[in-house]
């Protein structure tokens, strides 16, 4: 996953070492240009003599043949130079120095200046003042030819301190930079984030807010909320398409079911009988999803082991024709309450019970149990869901197996109602065999009922 600030920190800084770079280039390409090549050449081969001079114990100028300077007399055959401190005056080649028609005073400032004696190559002389030890050195020096490496090297040695408190400076503003844009561009996706949190699922429409968008960022969110508004008019077209096939099929079952018991042949009959079963089955389904999908649930404070009694109840004429046993138990607390939806908590219970029939082997026991009143419990011995088929069979019109009975939504409608409450199912082996789903509440509530 690419990181927005480290991509921008490394453009950034990328552009820095580039400007930076373009910068000293400048600064040197300026200084050759507009400096005649002797007077550079002058200032290198003074600074090499500013390098090699020494103050001895007695007070005396001393200059100390350093390699610098060495490599200038042997690449210069016309170099002469001279430093004197008023009393002491140590010169190079002083038969090759012309006459200086200028007095430069000791007391004055301390100086650095050019200036030609005569004309053509090599006439131009530099003068230097400076202090060495707390004593004021004049030095002068014509003639020398240092290479353009030595050249190169002086000027980016005299531009450095300069050059690192300037990009030390532009650092820590490219720092700033950085992380003042990030935080911007992350606090606008953060509401965007929110935003979109905050959108139902069951009506995605496009609500992102374009309001304090970022010009960068609005075709993005216009392209997101128009998105969600045709995923939204999907969804309702076939939410509508839904519900009205449900409906529309209801009367011509009833007419079926009804004329099906005209039938002569006793085994056509009851084959006819088995296929209306499972459409009806699948058409309630369906008005269950639809119902759910559509409506909004209203919750209410209810006891879940009261309610699971109740949904048994009203299964009972079910599951005595089906010669099925079912216990059903109660563990810890029993007065608590969960903010629920009634009707489809039942519904929920009765798909879980009916799936365990239709997957029950003979003289089975099917047992619900309610824990602590916010978890609920249906345990059944029969043919078991592979651990792979588990989170399919959630999906709708999935079956274990093809010869599997029902409709194959009973899962699907059961999960649909855990996150319209904000729960979750789970799935898992009984030990023996056999097939244990687990419905998980959460306690919003916090009411209990006082023992009597």
């Amino acid at each position: 996953m690419t990181s927005l600030s480290r991509a921008l920190a490394l453009r950034l800084s990328v552009l820095g070492v580039a400007l930076f770079g373009t910068g000293v280039a400048a600064v040197l390409a300026f200084t050759f240009i507009t400096e005649e090549p002797g007077s550079l050449r002058n200032k290198v081969t003074s600074a090499a003599i500013r390098q090699a001079i020494r103050v001895s114990v007695s007070k005396s100028v001393e200059i100390e043949k350093i390699a610098a300077l060495v490599d200038i007399e042997r690449m210069s055959p016309k170099l002469w130079y001279l430093a004197s401190d008023g009393d002491t005056v140590v010169e190079y080649a002083s038969s090759l120095r012309p006459h200086l028609p200028i007095d430069i005073r000791l007391d004055g400032p301390t100086i650095q200046a050019q200036m030609s004696l005569g004309r053509g190559v090599g006439s131009a002389v530099s003068f230097d003042v400076v202090e060495i030890n707390s004593k004021r050195v004049v030095i002068a020096t014509s003639g020398g030819t240092p290479g353009w490496a030595m050249i190169l090297g002086h000027y980016l040695g005299a531009i450095a301190v300069p050059a690192l408190m300037t990009s030390l400076v532009f650092g820590i503003v490219i720092a700033a930079a950085i992380a003042m844009s990030v935080s911007f561009i992350g606090a606008t996706l953060r509401r965007a984030a929110k935003a979109a949190a905050s959108i139902d699922p069951k009506s995605p429409r496009g609500l992102l807010p374009t309001q304090e968008t970022p010009a960068e960022l609005m075709p993005l969110t216009k392209a997101l909320n128009s998105a969600l508004d045709q995923i939204a008019a999907t969804m309702d077209l076939q939410r509508r398409f839904m519900n009205n096939v449900a409906h529309e099929l209801r009367t011509p079952l009833s007419v079926i079911r009804s004329k099906i018991e005209g039938v002569d042949d006793a085994k056509t009959r009851v084959a006819l009988r088995a296929d209306v079963h499972r459409l009806t089955t699948i058409v309630s389904s369906m008005l269950q999803l639809a119902r759910l999908h559509n409506d909004v649930l209203p919750f209410e404070p209810v006891y879940l082991n009261r309610l699971a009694r109740g949904a048994l109840a009203d299964m009972a004429p079910l599951l005595v024709a089906r010669g099925i046993n079912v216990a059903f138990e109660e563990q810890g607390d029993t007065i608590r309450r969960i903010d629920a939806n009634d009707a489809t908590v039942r519904a929920a219970v009765a798909n879980l019970v009916d799936n365990a029939v239709m997957h029950a082997q003979a003289k089975s026991t099917i047992l619900v149990r309610v824990v602590d009143n916010v978890n609920l419990e249906v345990v059944d011995d029969g043919i078991g869901i592979a651990s792979t088929d588990r989170e399919e069979v959630t999906e709708p019109f999935s079956r274990p197996s093809p010869q599997s009975g029902g409709a194959g939504l009973g899962l699907t409608i059961v999960r649909d109602i855990m996150t319209a409450h904000g729960g979750r199912m789970s799935i898992s082996d009984t030990p023996g065999g056999g097939t244990t789903v687990r419905l998980f509440f959460t306690d919003n509530s916090g009411q209990h009922e006082p023992k009597p």
